[in-house]
């Protein structure tokens, strides 16, 4: 089938009256292009959570976590935050830990009370940890054992109080922390807060190749639009080609990165939140386990580094899982070699391949390559898509 053009496809999907109408806006003085009806605030978006009742939202090891369930452990959290420890608009919590429910909890329950979430690297040592700590301004820090354990001297020196998730019997009497069924009581009413779409949201930490992490800030308004950005590419994907998947009849998200990485927390995470989709978390990546989920939830959407699909072929050829219910196998963070296009086209059989191209200051939102276009250029990261503007300069 020939696909229709891209900028017809464009036009088509942005118009007015659509979803993904775009309108000229001004923030601090300079134009931009907008989407229009994208949520003002993050809370506003996890309030979309509230309407979903039993419907399972995340997906951890043995554990059912229903959006109604998600729901009441925000609300538990943001009351604990505000009432207990302070937390206003403008401060920042900090979250420290892989990938487990409580992180989505915590994220959730952050952005509902107008608070700053700082993403803390969980590969960091007890050193990177307490830099980040003091860089950021943290106020209170929401942690997992091993990050509580290294990010304890630095919380103690810096006088911030600490929220530990799954403590258990792992968690030492010698850490200064709150245990996390102390903190969060079920029940509470999540305080009645003014946010503004203009507020700064995360601080997610980059790469830091040649030195330490620098901390980039995201408004809510950053965050919503990226967020908008990734549903309107599939929208003219869809419009482009009728045949084309979007995220399958019911989808279904492998989380196989890590949530405090731009990628895990905002295309995966929050468009999860988005659309109502179900998401199966990782603790960290394993490739024949990552498999197991797939074929058990009928996973529809997988999102990785390159290495990662090359990982998935490998153990699929030693171990044989059903893989049918993939219509999405996605990559980003490294360009992947045309070899690799070719092989997840091949041995999917009803996915199709997609690279896209971000930086954590566009909370990931960038240029992307799909399906046929991928086959056809696979050495091309894509077309460049609505709101995103692209100038190519030299030296001077």
């Amino acid at each position: 089938m020939k696909l229709r053009g891209s900028d017809e496809a464009v036009a088509e999907v942005t118009r007015p009256g659509q979803l993904f109408e775009i309108i000229p806006a001004t923030i601090d003085g300079i134009d931009y292009r907008a989407f229009k009806n994208a949520p003002g605030t993050l809370r506003e978006l996890f309030d979309l959570a509230r309407d979903r009742g039993e419907q399972t939202f995340l997906v951890y090891e043995d554990e059912q976590w229903t959006y109604a369930k998600v729901v009441a452990h925000l609300d538990a959290l943001g009351a604990a935050l505000v009432d207990r420890y302070g937390v206003t608009n403008g401060h920042r919590v900090a979250i420290g830990m892989r990938n487990i429910p409580e992180w989505v909890v915590s994220f959730g329950a952050i952005q509902s009370i107008g608070a700053i979430t700082v993403s803390l690297n969980a590969w960091w040592s007890e050193e990177e940890l307490g830099r980040a700590l003091q860089d950021s301004g943290t106020k209170v820090l929401i942690a997992d054992v091993r990050r509580a354990e290294r990010a304890e001297a630095a919380c103690r020196r810096l006088d911030i109080p600490m929220i530990v998730a799954r403590g258990g019997t792992e968690l030492s009497s010698a850490i200064r922390a709150d245990r996390w069924e102390d903190v969060v009581v079920l029940g509470s009413r999540l305080p009645d807060i003014a946010i503004d779409r203009e507020d700064d949201a995360t601080i997610l930490y980059t790469a830091g190749t040649t030195d330490f992490p620098r901390g980039a800030v995201s408004t809510n308004r950053a965050v919503l639009q990226a967020l908008f950005g990734f549903g309107c590419r599939v929208a003219v994907e869809e419009a482009r080609n009728p045949d084309d998947p979007g995220w399958g009849e019911h989808p279904v998200v492998i989380l196989a990165v890590p949530l405090f990485h731009v990628t895990g927390c905002v295309p995966v995470m929050l468009a999860s939140v988005a659309l109502g989709m179900r998401l199966v978390m990782m603790h960290h990546w394993d490739a024949e386990l990552a498999l197991e989920l797939i074929e058990r939830e009928r996973v529809t959407t997988f999102i990785g580094v390159p290495t990662e699909s090359w990982d998935l072929l490998e153990a699929l050829a030693v171990h044989e899982h059903d893989t049918s219910s993939l219509v999405n196998v996605a990559g980003g963070g490294a360009p992947a070699p045309p070899a690799l296009v070719r092989r997840v086209s091949q041995h999917f059989a009803n996915a199709r391949p997609s690279i896209a191209y971000g930086m954590t200051e566009t909370n990931a939102y960038g240029p992307g390559n799909f399906g046929a276009d991928y086959l056809a250029r696979p050495d091309s990261v894509g077309r460049a898509v609505p709101v995103l503007e692209v100038e190519i300069r030299d030296d001077a």
